[in-house]
This record gives C-alpha cells, sequence and structure tokens, in this order.
C-alpha cells in the first residue's frame, strides 16, 4: 500500500512539472527589432573650394623713418610725441647763431669777389684795344687775362663756401620727410646733436603691409595679385582682405621660405605696425567640388572612410564607403573619389554607426559654412516673392 502510494506521488508531481513545459511556445517573450540609431546628414552637391595657405605675418608702417640730425649744435626745439606732421613741416631745430654769423661772412665774401671780379673784367675790356694796335706788350695783356681768370676763381670758391654755409644753416630746421606721427623721441631740448645723431621717429600708418614668410614648396603658387584674407584675432579686429603686392625671388636658407608683401587699407588706422596677422591666401579655385567636413571621415584599416545613407526597402541605411581626400581647409575637405552628387553623407552620430546600420535622419543639411560646420542653404530660386502694399 505504501508503494502504490509513493508511486502516485510521484506521478502528480510529474504531471505538475511537465504542463508548463508544454505551453512554452505560447510564454516565450518575442524577439527585439534591430536598434535604429539617430543621424544627421549632408546632401552633397558640387561647390566651388579655394585651397587655402595659412601664414602668420607682421603688420609693417610703408612709411617709417627715424630723422636724423645733418649738422652739429644744441637741439633747440622738437615735435611732441604723438603729433602728426606733413612733408616739408619743421619737426625740430638746432641753434643757428654761429652758422648765421659764417652766412653773413660768407656773403660778403662774395660781394668782395664780385667787386674784383668786376674791376678785372673792366681793365680786360679797356686793354684789349690796346693790345690789338700793339700798344701794350703780350705779357702786360697776358697777366691782365690771368688776373681776370683769378678773380673769376676766386667768385668761384666764395659762392661755394656761401652755398656750404647756407646749407648748414637749412640743416638747422630738421623737416618731416613723410606725412606721419612722431612715434619716438631719442633726443630732447639742450642735448648735443652731430650728422647722424636720431632725433625722432615717424610713422604712416595709414598705409601699412603685412611680410610673411612662404614656404619653398609655394613658391610656384603664389604671385603679385593674389587675393588673400587677413585676420587679426588678438587685435578684436574684423577680417580684412588684401593683395600680394610682393613675392620674393630668393629663397632664406634658414627657413627656406621666400618673403611675400600683402597690402591691406588702413584708413582708420586700427592696424598697427608690429602686430602678428594671419593670413589665408588663395592658392587654387577648385570648381564643382564635393566637400564635406573632415570630421566626417573616419580612419579604417583599409584606409578613409565616411558612412553615406541609403533607402533600402523603405528603410534608411548607413554603409561604409571608402573615399580617398584632396584638398582641406578649416575642417573642409574635398573629396576626390567614392562619393558622387546627390548622395547623403553622414556629418553627425557617425561614431557609433556600424556599416548596414538602420538610421533615421534627424537633420538633413545642404551646405556648410566658411568654418565647414553643416548648415542649411535656403533656395532663393524658389521663394515667393513678397507682394508690395500700397498705401
Amino acid at each position: 500500500m505504501k508503494i502504490q502510494y509513493i508511486l502516485l506521488l510521484g506521478c502528480i508531481f510529474w504531471f505538475a512539472c511537465a504542463s508548463p513545459q508544454g505551453n512554452s511556445d505560447s510564454s516565450e517573450s518575442p524577439a527585439l527589432p534591430f536598434e535604429t540609431k539617430h543621424v544627421e546628414v549632408l546632401r552633397l552637391s558640387p561647390t566651388a573650394f579655394n585651397e587655402i595657405i595659412e601664414l602668420t605675418g607682421t603688420v609693417e608702417a610703408k612709411h617709417d623713418v627715424i630723422v636724423s640730425s645733418k649738422t652739429t649744435g644744441t637741439l633747440e626745439a622738437i615735435a611732441a610725441l604723438g603729433q602728426t606732421v606733413r612733408i616739408g613741416q619743421v619737426i625740430a631745430n638746432t641753434e643757428d647763431e654761429l652758422i648765421r654769423a659764417s652766412v653773413a661772412q660768407a656773403e660778403a665774401q662774395v660781394n668782395n669777389a664780385e667787386a674784383g671780379l668786376r674791376i678785372a673784367e673792366d681793365s680786360y675790356t679797356r686793354q684789349q684795344p690796346l693790345f690789338a694796335d700793339s700798344i701794350i706788350s703780350p705779357l702786360e695783356f697776358a697777366r691782365l687775362e690771368t688776373t681776370l681768370e683769378q678773380a673769376r676763381s676766386a667768385l668761384a670758391q666764395a659762392e661755394a663756401v656761401y652755398e656750404q654755409v647756407a646749407r648748414q644753416l637749412d640743416y638747422t630746421s630738421i623737416q618731416a620727410p613723410i606725412y606721419g606721427k612722431v612715434e619716438a623721441r631719442y633726443v630732447e631740448p639742450g642735448e648735443q646733436v652731430i650728422p647722424g645723431t636720431q632725433v625722432l621717429r615717424l610713422v604712416d600708418a595709414r598705409n601699412v603691409r603685412i611680410a610673411a614668410g612662404v614656404p619653398e614648396r609655394y613658391a610656384g603658387d603664389i604671385e603679385v595679385g593674389t587675393l588673400v584674407e587677413i585676420r587679426l584675432p588678438t587685435a578684436g579686429i574684423s577680417p580684412r582682405t588684401g593683395r600680394v603686392i610682393f613675392a620674393g625671388s630668393v629663397i632664406d636658407p634658414a627657413s627656406r621660405s621666400f618673403e611675400v608683401n600683402v597690402e591691406v587699407e588702413n584708413t582708420d588706422e586700427r592696424l598697427k605696425p608690429e602686430m602678428i596677422a594671419e593670413l589665408a591666401i588663395v592658392r587654387l579655385t577648385i570648381e564643382d567640388a564635393l566637400v564635406i567636413p573632415g570630421n566626417a571621415v573616419t580612419r579604417t584599416e583599409n584606409g578613409l572612410s565616411i558612412f553615406v545613407v541609403e533607402n533600402h526597402d523603405g528603410n534608411h541605411v548607413a554603409l561604409s564607403r571608402e573615399v580617398s581626400l584632396g584638398a582641406e581647409y578649416a575642417n573642409q575637405v574635398v573629396i576626390t573619389s567614392g562619393l558622387s552628387a546627390s548622395e547623403q553623407v553622414v556629418v553627425r552620430g557617425q561614431s557609433t554607426l556600424a556599416n548596414q546600420d538602420l538610421v533615421s535622419i534627424d537633420q538633413s543639411f545642404s551646405g556648410l559654412d566658411e568654418y565647414g560646420v553643416p548648415i542649411i542653404i535656403e533656395d532663393s530660386s524658389d521663394s515667393t516673392p513678397t507682394p508690395e502694399i500700397e498705401l
């Protein structure tokens, strides 16, 4: 009896355990669908791309001179620091009393020499007929000729001395050779100067240029007239444009570069000499280029690749595509092979993608700004003009 009871309990237990197993198909959870990843894309369209050479240069004034003394003396006056002067304006002067006395003395010597010459000429003129009539001897007439030549030489010498001291008097007044502002004074009133002593510095900041060194590999790409964009970020000055006015023909053996000068408008005088400027020189313009952001490109074991989005059976699928790159500038890169116009390149969200992932396009861009940031470019041809309202 006990054995039958044990067998009965075993059967009941077996049926209790087997019952859920038989219903396993109806209670199993359904399989999860593939995860859809969110991306933003750029729809490619051919555009012009400027290949840029980036340089660092220094602002220079085209007219920057140090004015020196041409005479010896004591400085009596000098233009004020920061004063703007015009060409020919007196900007400094030295004492001139002794030189004025020398000028007066030289002028008197000229007068005496002129008087002596007049006497010699009168004597020669009166004695010439007598010599023709053989009244005076050739020796006496030769003496008259010698006296006349000596008088002429004395006058020329006196005039030369007078011209020299008169020029020394002019040198006591130092005139501005250019229009500009007094940027520095190297001597003060009361100090002694001699010829060659630096007196002051004049700078015309209205006309400036930017000098920079260009690597020799670009020697055949930079020529006079090339367009340049100029930025001075540290000075808070908005970008300006200029053009190359000089491209050197000699390579500096130390830096392996050649000098270029860029002319830039500066009527507001905000560009100051010795400022540091960033230059962007257009090396080459590529027409109908396919341009994408540089950060859309990823490096793989096989090279460089990007992701494009294609429509497969109503679903957006991300596909990996190997590409070749060309010119680059400001996070913009030209694709030379691997893409075609109108394709959609993933520009955001690509770091989480794998080949053939399902994606959802959150935003579609139509172009890039100057820094390679995707933007939406409105098509003005499709816009409807706003009707005018008659008042």
